[in-house]
């Protein structure tokens, strides 16, 4: 009879560790990056102090965000790009998709701080490792 009690509650730790769900993180704000990058036909790359990397995330609705990215060189807009996410189920893994082109996949580090892994294929294909910072919250 001891043995089935501590079976059954050993099962019961087991059945109650797997059910609980990972906190979804709040991704609202406006996150800066430093990143390393290559590119076909320009080769490798790093982020300098003329450039930056604007990450807004204006729209959360559970584990789905959406938003803007930046890209400015000198204070001067080069580009910019729509995207929509997804957090995965453990509450760290990012998938993202950029409108115009493009995919990120990444890990939440901590409240503030990300990494982001930039992949674009075809014949201006390029890979990045960007480290995100949040500066504002929304």
């Amino acid at each position: 009879m001891k043995r089935i009690w501590c079976f059954a509650l050993l099962a019961m730790a087991l059945l109650a560790m797997g059910t609980s769900a990972a906190q979804v993180p709040d991704l609202l704000g406006i996150w800066t990056a430093k990143w390393s990058s290559y590119d076909n036909g320009m080769g490798f790359s790093n982020s300098t102090e003329n450039e930056s990397l604007i990450l807004s995330i204006s729209e959360q609705e559970e584990r789905i965000f959406a938003g803007n990215i930046t890209y400015e060189v000198d204070n001067q807009t080069k580009g910019s790009d729509g995207f929509a996410g997804a957090i995965g189920s453990d509450g760290k893994t990012l998938y993202i998709a950029e409108f115009d082109k493009g995919y990120c996949l990444g890990t939440m580090i901590s409240n503030d701080e990300m990494e982001l892994i930039y992949l674009a294929d075809g014949e201006n294909g390029s890979v990045a490792i960007d480290r995100l910072y949040r500066i504002e919250d929304l």
